[in-house]
């Protein structure tokens, strides 16, 4: 049906058009008398009743003459032999050899009266008499091209009749124009009605101007709202200059202010209103039905367009100089305006009728409109065939149906935007419960990983390899950074349903200043960054969670140290109609306009910007802010940074009454917590540093310069039978260190002179994680966990108020990681040292038994040097798996007293050993290497050759070199060697032991046909084992 509606007014708009083009539009005006030989009775003619009329039919005309009337009844006699009559409307063109002459009509009437004229179009040149009286005139017609002055202008005259007549003359020029002539009607009627008919022309010239002023206004201020539909663009600049067109045609209201223009000048006007409007209105089709377009086309048209502007709309000083004859010049415009028109007409029938888009009957209603509009004003421009407001009428229904048409397509646009809204939330609901189920799935088994991980690291089930131990404190470590991004994803899921339970309390805003000071060890070295706070001392409390607020400030300044390589980061606050203002302004890269309303959503990443974590920060922080009672939001610049300012609500009179006792009461649930509140009202000191020797076997190092938090910690560890050591500053710490042997350490992150993260990165350059555990004391967890996995520095941490079983806990499985570490490495050293005796034990026998056939006497010697050695080995194995470095000496000439026997003056021996030296080395180290040195360096070589071994101190502990001048080792042998890729034992297991040494080295250096030299570094000086573990 509503097919057929739109069908029904596209015909009608066809018939129209037809109507128009063979002039019969004037059916719908009241008919009257014609003119006939100059002669036009109107003397029955009611005006009151049948208004205005035109001055149609024939009238005299005086070919080649203008003539001006007089008083003189003879005046037009001598002009008879140039007298005929002519139509008008209607044109002369080249019928006359000159191109002027002059118009008389006589008009008989029923009164009086004040009449008017109102003249329309004459070409090129007119001047009218009213009874003889000059009344009006556009242009200068003349004979002379020189002085003749051509103007198509409308304009209104009046005159009184006379004796019941009225004589109208007009004096018609034109030459430089195709046609010439009074080519329109010229009303006649009352004066009133005259200016009536000329002011509602005005008006309706006016009303079509300011609905298409309204219609670009319009769809430009909807384009630049959202700068994305270029249609809108396009159409929105068709409706201006097509309004600016409308105003040069008619009444020319466009130039009321220019009226000394010439027509010239004007034309130059006209022509480029209308080549722009349809320029923009190509673009429009072309955006508006670009899958149905040819971009090479589109632009091939907006060059002819464009050229055609600069041709006829711009004076042109190359064509002032070759003037081409005015049809061609139509001709030429006509051709390409249609072009443009036809590919137009086109578009909107293949989108119509060929690919059905939605919206045809709209398209159908506009293809037909502006069809007969381009046929209409090219009727007009080639023809003159005079056409008024139909092409007007034609334009506005065209409008009208783009405007309707544009209309059902946001129609379109906004039900299928509200319909993907719709589909969006369900599947936000969707992606929120997948989200928290796969979470709930995904933690069960990730603290399985994490406790299966430490029960391996701390030995539960036997103790592991150094390396296997490496590898469970490493999935350890990724498990609970898996668990903590599960846990974030739960926390976001319930602060968005509401199911986070806030406890607040009037707060000092300045906590901040704990956040601050920890947050800048996360700052990058390279980065030269400062943060600076501009908290007034005098703020008042605000109502909120402690922990909640801690939250939010952390993870705002987490976010501008991502973002921001150098400046300032700043901190400041305001109070404001009960609210607590607080800003974190940064002078990082900023955030392009399109992301700041997205930043806050869960899970949302600016694309092109690395960034770690999943996206949660913020939208967490927009959420704990709101279940505070508050607000956030950001301003930004790209280049310049970005500010994130939210509010709290202050803390109000009641809610500070309800404080005012202590912040701890003494029950059975809070008695665990260790934190003093009310630190002025409890002040403990402790004469530090302090020792406490405790039952069980480990020390445990305290550092904290808060002499309360460091009492308290001092009294829950002595409680745990371990002994503690208490010390107040990082320096203190590291002193004690150099004295004592540590087991573990409790170290405070923030201390002044020296922070517990520079104490931590001090100790790892001495102590491996394994080695020595280190657990951090912190007021925020998260930064701690940053710690952790940013610095590699701590095991762990702890965030303040500290409970006491979380502390033994913490304590205790640290320990059984560093006893299993421990036990690891031993064993692991046995197994090496086993692998090593029977290899070495073949080697002698064999020695002693080819000794026992020439010298009894030297085979005496030999065995008592064999039993040097089981001596040593029963005394190992009874002990422990690191010997002093003297008895690993007596195994070495032990060995080489008995290969002496066996080679003779093949093997020369040579010792340069320090016998001052005490240290602590791995049993069976040296002598297999020397015994690679004898068996595959010397006995190689047909004169034999010289072992030298030479043990003296450094500065960076004790130096062992084995050298010989034997055959030496090939490159690849080498390589293979050092890569443990051979299956030499005598070479790899003291390889693989001294690996397990902290602070040891193992240097290979060989040369075939020159020698081996190998230079090993071990601690000396030392008489405990703490060196074997890392």
């Amino acid at each position: 049906m509503k097919r057929k509606l739109f069908i029904a007014i596209c015909i009608g708009i066809f018939l129209f058009t037809i109507i128009s083009s063979f002039n019969y539009f004037n059916i719908f005006q009241p008919n009257g008398p014609d003119a006939k030989n100059g002669v036009l009775d109107l003397s029955n003619w009611d005006f009151e009743r049948d208004g205005n009329i035109n001055l149609n039919g024939e009238w005299q005309f005086y070919a080649g003459d203008l003539i001006t009337p007089d008083n003189n009844p003879h005046t037009y006699d001598e002009y008879t032999q140039n007298l005929t009559t002519i139509n008008v409307p209607g044109n002369w063109n080249n019928q006359y050899t000159e191109q002027y002459g002059t118009y008389r009509l006589l008009i008989k009437l029923p009164n009086n009266e004040k009449y008017g004229f109102k003249m329309d179009t004459i070409r090129s040149s007119s001047r009218l008499f009213i009874n003889g009286v000059e009344a009006g005139a556009k242009g200068d017609p003349s004979k002379n091209m020189k002085i003749h002055q051509f103007s198509n202008e409308k304009y209104v005259a009046y005159g009184t009749g006379e004796g019941l007549e009225i004589e109208v003359v007009i004096q018609v020029a034109n030459l430089n124009y195709h046609v010439a002539g009074i080519i329109s009607p010229i009303k006649f009627g009352t004066s009133k009605d005259i200016e009536i008919s000329k002011t509602m022309d005005v008006m309706l010239e006016t009303a079509l101007f300011a609905g298409y002023f309204l219609l670009f206004i319009m769809y430009l201020v909807t384009y630049l709202q959202r700068k994305r539909i270029l249609y809108e663009l396009y159409f929105s600049l068709f409706c201006l200059f097509q309004g600016f067109y409308i105003t040069t045609l008619n009444e020319q209201l466009f130039f009321i202010k220019m009226s000394n223009l010439s027509l010239l000048d004007r034309s130059y006007f006209q022509f480029t209103f209308f080549h722009l409007a349809i320029l923009f209105f190509l673009l429009f089709i072309y955006e508006f039905f670009k899958q149905y377009t040819n971009k090479k086309v589109v632009i091939f048209l907006c060059s002819l367009l464009i050229v055609e502007v600069f041709i006829e709309g711009i004076p042109n000083p190359i064509l002032l100089l070759v003037t081409p004859p005015i049809m061609v010049e139509k001709i030429v415009m006509v051709f390409i305006l249609g072009l443009s028109y036809g590919y137009i007409v086109y578009i909107l029938l293949k989108a119509a009728l060929i690919k059905k888009a939605e919206g045809s009957e709209y398209i159908l209603m506009i293809v037909t409109s502006f069809a007969c509009y381009g046929t209409l004003i090219a009727l007009n421009f080639l023809f003159e065939i005079k056409v008024k407001y139909e092409p007007v009428f034609l334009f506005l229904t065209m409008v009208i149906g783009l405007s309707s048409l544009i209309g059902f397509r946001h129609q379109r646009a906004f039900i299928e935007v509200d319909r993907l809204s719709k589909e969006l939330l369900r599947f936000d609901e969707f992606k929120d419960d997948f989200l928290v189920k796969s979470s709930h799935e995904l933690r069960t088994p990730l603290h399985g990983i994490i406790n299966l991980s430490k029960s391996l690291m701390e030995g539960n089930k036997g103790a592991l390899k150094k390396e296997q131990q490496e590898v469970a404190v490493l999935i350890h470590t990724v498990g609970k950074r898996l668990a903590k991004l599960v846990e974030d994803l739960l926390y976001a899921g319930k602060i968005k349903r509401g199911e986070v339970n806030i406890s607040p309390t009037p707060v000092n805003v300045h906590i901040v200043e704990e956040i601050i000071a920890e947050v800048f060890y996360l700052i990058p070295t390279s980065n030269k960054l400062k943060l600076v706070n501009m908290f007034p001392s005098n703020l008042p409390l605000i109502y909120v969670d402690e922990y909640k607020l801690k939250q939010i400030f952390f993870n705002l300044i987490y976010n501008a140290i991502k973002y921001t390589k150098y400046g300032e980061i700043t901190l400041s606050a305001k109070v404001q109609n009960g609210e607590m203002f607080i800003s974190i302004t940064d002078t990082g890269i900023g955030i392009e306009e399109d992301h700041i309303n997205q930043i806050f959503d869960s899970l949302y990443q600016v694309k092109g910007i690395e960034s770690e974590g999943l996206g949660l920060g913020l939208s967490i922080t927009k959420q704990l802010v709101e279940v505070s009672g508050g607000r956030i939001w950001v301003t930004s610049e790209i280049g310049k940074g970005s500010c994130f300012t939210f509010t709290i609500p202050l803390a109000n009179e009641s809610q500070l009454k309800a404080v005012e006792k202590p912040a701890y009461f003494p029950t059975e649930k809070n008695s665990m917590l260790l934190a003093i509140k009310d630190k002025e009202a409890s002040k403990a000191f402790l004469d530090v540093p302090v020792k406490i020797e405790g039952k069980k076997g480990y020390t445990i190092l305290v550092v904290d310069d808060d002499h309360d938090n460091l009492k308290i910690l001092v009294n829950s560890i002595r409680s745990l039978d371990y002994t503690v050591i208490a010390v107040e500053s990082g320096v203190d710490a590291l002193e004690i260190m150099g004295n004592e042997s540590v087991d573990l350490m409790l170290l405070d992150l923030m201390m002044p002179n020296m922070s517990g993260f520079e104490v931590c990165k001090i100790v790892r350059e001495e102590h491996g994680l394994l080695e020595l555990p280190i657990v951090i004391l912190t007021a925020a967890g998260q930064l701690s966990d940053l710690i952790i996995s940013l610095q590699g520095g701590a095991n762990d941490f702890l965030q303040k108020p500290i409970n006491l079983e979380e502390l033994k806990v913490r304590i205790e499985s640290l320990l059984s990681m560093k006893e299993s570490s421990r036990e690891a490495v031993k064993n692991e050293l046995d197994f090496l040292s086993a692998q090593i005796t029977p290899h070495f034990l073949y080697n002698t026998f064999n020695t002693i038994i080819g000794l026992s056939y020439k010298d009894e006497e030297k085979t005496r010697e030999a065995l008592q040097y064999l039993s040097t050695y089981f001596r040593a080995k029963l005394d190992f194995n009874g002990q422990d798996c690191l010997i002093p470095l003297e008895n690993e000496i007596e195994l070495v000439k032990a060995y080489l007293s008995i290969e002496k026997m066996r080679f003779g003056n093949r093997l020369n021996i040579e010792y340069e050993i320090d016998e001052t030296i005490e240290a602590l080395i791995p049993s069976m180290t040296i002598q297999p290497l020397v015994e690679n040195a004898v068996q595959h360096g010397i006995a190689k070589k047909s004169n034999g050759g010289t072992v030298k071994v030479t043990i003296e101190k450094t500065t960076v502990g004790v130096k062992i070199v084995i050298e010989d001048d034997g055959v030496g080792i090939p490159i690849q042998k080498q390589y293979e060697l050092m890569n443990e890729r051979s299956t030499r034992l005598g070479f790899l297991n003291p390889y693989r032991k001294l690996k397990l040494i902290e602070k040891s080295s193992f240097l290979l250096e060989s040369k075939e046909s020159e020698g081996t030299k190998i230079t090993i570094i071990v601690p000396g000086g030392e008489n405990d084992e703490s060196s074997i573990n890392r």
